[in-house]
């Protein structure tokens, strides 16, 4: 717990660092009003309303050499409204069930928002109970209601160039047309705190698996550092495209538990991958886009056994923005 704790207090401190120059161009502000500058947009041109579909999920893998087994949640599709702007999307999304599935229950919040003209923070926080569990070693597939998962992760963002042209702002149906392209690099970092647990242990003992590594839960807390880079493509006819790809490396505090012990994992490195692709179209009032990507980390748990959680989403956004200036250009 104690590590635990300095671990939260270092990225804490890192994250204090990295605003302290917005603070310090902000300084005769009260903070209120530095809020009022980060977040809101009082352009109305560039609010909007938004109708999406999504599909988003926490899975995780566990792999002993050729052998693994994965965990996948059911009822993964929502549909939802939101609110976008050059600066914060607030989307609610309502989930789907299907009555001939096994429900998964679930919280999951995600946002992203740009603070100043480099700052880009992504956060997440997940609650998932009850899995479909599946191998590639022939064992029949199965559901486990006992099975519940806890995910928190921050990620930061400096980027080399301003993003008042990205991906974040296209999202909202936002563009110059006197841009063609946007391409920056960014450097940062990111926390993370990932727990599952089961009532019992969530390997088969049935041989393919080290015989020491019959878990039945997990606990740990990361931190690490990251860099990658933004791309953003406006392209003909109306249409816009977007890549992503911010990889890290980090250390992670983790304790495995078995039914009868429990122990701290002796390897401490943590790698992720953050990737995001997109598409849209927008004309004048109007703009739909669709975005695909993950967050996958990856770590290894001793006796062999490897590690890897990932944080997957798609949506397809349509929206309507409120007020046009017509003495502007339309955005292509």
């Amino acid at each position: 717990m104690i590590r635990q704790i300095l671990i939260v207090i270092i990225f804490l401190c890192f994250t204090i660092t990295s605003y302290a120059q917005i603070i310090k161009k902000s300084d005769s502000l009260s903070t209120k009003q530095v809020i009022d500058t980060l977040l809101i947009d009082r352009d109305m041109n560039n609010w909007s309303l938004r109708l999406f579909t999504n599909y988003k999920g926490q899975s995780f893998n566990l792999v002993n050499g050729d052998n693994q087994l994965s965990f996948k949640p059911n009822n993964r599709a929502g549909v939802g409204f939101g609110l976008g702007t050059s600066k914060l999307i607030i989307d609610i999304a309502f989930n789907l069930k299907s009555k001939e599935e096994n429900p998964t229950e679930r919280f999951d919040m995600q946002g992203s928002f740009i603070a100043g003209n480099h700052n880009l923070i992504n956060l997440y926080v997940q609650r998932y109970k009850g899995f479909n569990v599946k191998n590639n070693f022939n064992e029949p597939e199965f559901f486990r209601d006992d099975i519940t998962s806890l995910s928190i992760g921050i990620n930061y963002l400096y980027t080399f160039k301003e993003i008042s042209f990205s991906s974040a702002t296209l999202k909202a149906g936002l563009a110059k047309e006197e841009k063609k392209h946007y391409i920056s690099g960014g450097i940062g970092g990111f926390m993370v705190y990932n727990n599952f647990m089961a009532d019992s242990p969530i390997i088969p003992d049935n041989g393919n698996f080290n015989e020491d590594a019959y878990l039945k839960g997990l606990k740990g807390t990361g931190i690490g550092i990251s860099g990658g880079v933004l791309t953003v493509f406006v392209l003909p006819a109306n249409f816009f495209a977007t890549l992503n790809v911010i990889p890290g490396i980090g250390i992670m505090y983790k304790k495995g538990f078995s039914e009868t012990d429990d122990y701290k994992v002796s390897n401490p490195l943590l790698y992720k991958l953050d990737y995001e692709a997109g598409v849209g179209y927008s004309y004048k009032r109007f703009y739909i886009t669709l975005v695909y990507g993950s967050g996958i980390y990856t770590t290894n748990l001793d006796y062999g056994l490897n590690y890897i959680y990932s944080n997957t989403k798609a949506k397809i956004s349509v929206g309507y923005k409120i007020k046009s200036n017509k003495k502007l250009k339309t955005p292509f």
